[in-house]
Parts: C-alpha cells; structure tokens; sequence
C-alpha cells in the first residue's frame, strides 16, 4: 500500500483554511507504532497507530481509536468511523471516491491523489439519521492530507509542509 499519510516524529502539515486562519498539524512524539499528533487549531493533542500497515486514530473523540485509512483502498471501499460529539452518537460513512488523480492545491500540483468522501450521520433514538452534510479529504501519496473540502463550503489547503 501506498504511504498517504507518512509519519515520523517531527514531521508537520502546515493549512489555511477559507476565511484565512491558519494552523499546523504536528507529530509531537512517536512510541513504536503510535504516534502524538497536535493540532494548533483547536490545541488538542490526539494518538494515531499504525496496525498492520492502516492507520486508526482517535482524533474524533479521545480513547475512541476508529479505522481512519485501510490497506486495501479502491474505488468504492466503504468503512464506517463511529464517536460521540457534544453527547450525540455520530457516524462518518466513509467512501474512496477517486485514486490516481493530479490535484493544484496552493499553487503546487500534486499527483497520486485518493480522494475520500465521509457522509455525517447521527443516531437518534435508535434510528440512523443523515445530515446531507459531506466532506471530502484529499492525500497525496507520500505527503499526506493536502486538502478538505465540504458541502458547506468549507476549504483547508495544504500550504506547506516538512517531512523527516
């Protein structure tokens, strides 16, 4: 499998997103296959682990580690990310749109792009529930997370980035 996510201490994605703010994403430390990830953002600290070559993370809900990226990508792999958010039981339906594709984001063109849609659901008194809100998330094989977009309009560029 290819590394769309490549992790090693120091390593850090720098974004900006829509209105202009900006924030960087940051492998903080690293014990075997889990890894401490800081978002300057929100100022949160979450744990991402690689098991047997996919990556889980509980950048969602603390302690909660779900599947983020499978080995087995393809065109229509679907998995489901489960967690809760201020007391709501949430699902992202998780779909690989697109593989292989060529992206600019900020000026510079990446290739080797998956393109991953989640679809947001909530669960309330037992019944599934969609939101019609998506997100799709871009990774460039060797660089990581390049680009998010959203059915709100919602934009986070990769404007740089340092790997180690």
């Amino acid at each position: 499998m290819k590394n769309y996510y490549p992790l090693a201490l120091h390593n850090e994605w720098h974004y900006q997103q829509k209105d202009g703010n900006t924030y960087i994403n940051k492998v903080t430390a690293v014990n075997g296959q889990e890894f401490t990830m800081h978002n300057s953002a929100a100022n949160t600290i979450s744990f991402v682990r690689l098991m047997d070559g996919q990556m889980i993370t509980d950048g969602l809900e603390k302690g909660n580690f779900q599947l983020w990226l499978p080995t087995d990508l393809e065109v229509g792999k679907n998995w489901v990310v489960s967690f809760k958010a201020n007391g709501l039981d949430c699902l992202l339906l998780m779909t690989v749109k697109e593989m292989g594709i060529t992206k600019e984001v900020s000026g510079h063109v990446y290739n080797d792009i998956i393109c991953i849609e989640a679809e947001s659901q909530i669960i309330m008194n037992g019944s599934q529930m969609a939101l019609n809100f998506f997100t799709q998330y871009y990774y460039a094989a060797g660089v990581g997370l390049i680009l998010t977009t959203s059915s709100a309009g919602d934009i986070h560029e990769l404007t740089s980035y340092k790997l180690h």
